[in-house]
Order: C-alpha cells, then structure tokens, then sequence
C-alpha cells in the first residue's frame, strides 16, 4: 500500500495496516534468524515473541493463521524486490538508460535478496512451494515478465530483436533470472558470477542480434 492510499484510510485503519505490516515483519525477521530451509521452525509462537503481539491479535489480522501469514510476507518481499528494481533505474536515469541496463536493474535487484540469509531460500525455493508458484507466476514473476515484454518492446522498435522474438525472449530472461535466484539462494557467492553472465547475455543480444 502506497504512502498517499494510507493517508487516505482513518486512524483505526491506518493502525490496522500498521499491525498488520509489523506481523509480516516479525516473520519475515523468524526466517532470517532460522536461516533454515524447514519453514516447519518458523512458528506461530515465535513470530508472536518477535512481534510482542498477541495471538488473538494474529489471528484477527490473518484468520489462516500461519499460512496466511506466511503468503503475506512472500508477497511482501515480491514487492519488495519489484520496488527496488524500479527505483534502482530511477537513480540510475530511468528512461536515459538503455533497455539491457533497465532489465539488468531487476537482476539485480533479485540476486540481493536471493543472497539475504533466509529471506532468499524462502523467496525462491520453500515459499513457492508453500504456496504453490512452482508452476503459476506469482506476483514477483508476473512483475518481472511484464517489465521485461516492455523492454524487450523496445528493443524491437530500435531494431535490436526481430518482432517476434520479444515475448519468448521475455520468457527466457525471465526464466533465467529465475534459476540464477534459486542458484544463489543456496549458495550466494554466486552472486555476482551469476550478474555478470546475465549481464552478458543481455550486451550480447542487445548488439549482436539484428532485426534486418
């Protein structure tokens, strides 16, 4: 929720958000100090001892309990990664940069919280299969694939890619992008190998590929 839309809400609803978002972070802090790949340890009792909140107090906020708040917090760092990316290319020049520095920004941006202790395995490995995103695009993905079809749109229209190469390639990079951040999940000193392939692959494709 954006900071004008919780300008919008009453005090009660604003402290409502407030509870709501200080339960995900409390989770979120349980599975960075598990660091474990058993979200079984990542339990309703220790998220409360985090939060200093009572379980009535959980439950009223997520009546699923710690399924719900466990989707929660996935989403949370989905949008998490997203915002990053995007702001990533706003310091660096947004639409001054080029379409392979904009799309490199959300590799970024994935590979940073897919080395974050905990908050990367759960991310990419144990919280879609929670979840069950193995196989559909959760909001991260779609995020990520939408980005990418833009870009690669325009790539198309400076003759950089044929036409009907933007969306399978959209496909691919976001498929990759993918694998590289369940790599570095388990193990993150291959970070910045694995960044500095992607960023190849993209100057590859961004001057080698002609549409004519």
């Amino acid at each position: 929720m954006s900071v004008e839309s919780t300008k919008r809400l009453s005090l009660r609803e604003r402290r409502q958000v407030s509870t709501r978002n200080d339960l995900i972070q409390s989770a979120l802090a349980v599975i960075a100090e598990t660091g474990t790949s058993d979200l079984s340890a990542v339990t309703i009792g220790r998220i409360l001892s985090d939060s200093g909140m009572a379980r009535a107090t959980l439950y009223a906020h997520f009546p699923g309990g710690r399924e719900e708040l466990l989707a929660a917090a996935y989403q949370h760092v989905a949008h998490q990664f997203l915002d990053n990316a995007r702001s990533a290319i706003e310091s660096r020049g947004g639409e001054k940069l080029n379409w392979t520095q904009r799309v490199e920004a959300f590799a970024e941006s994935l590979l940073a919280v897919s080395a974050d202790r905990g908050i990367g395995y759960f991310y990419n490995i144990s919280g879609p299969q929670l979840l069950g995103f193995s196989k559909d695009r959760g909001v991260g993905s779609t995020g990520v694939f939408t980005a990418f079809s833009a870009e690669l749109h325009i790539a198309t229209r400076a003759g950089k890619i044929p036409s009907d190469s933007s969306e399978p390639l959209a496909v691919l990079l976001a498929g990759s992008m993918r694998d590289a951040g369940i790599q570095v999940a388990l193990n993150p000193d291959s970070a910045a190998e694995l960044q500095r392939a992607f960023r190849f692959l993209l100057r590859c494709l961004d001057e080698t590929h002609d549409a004519n």
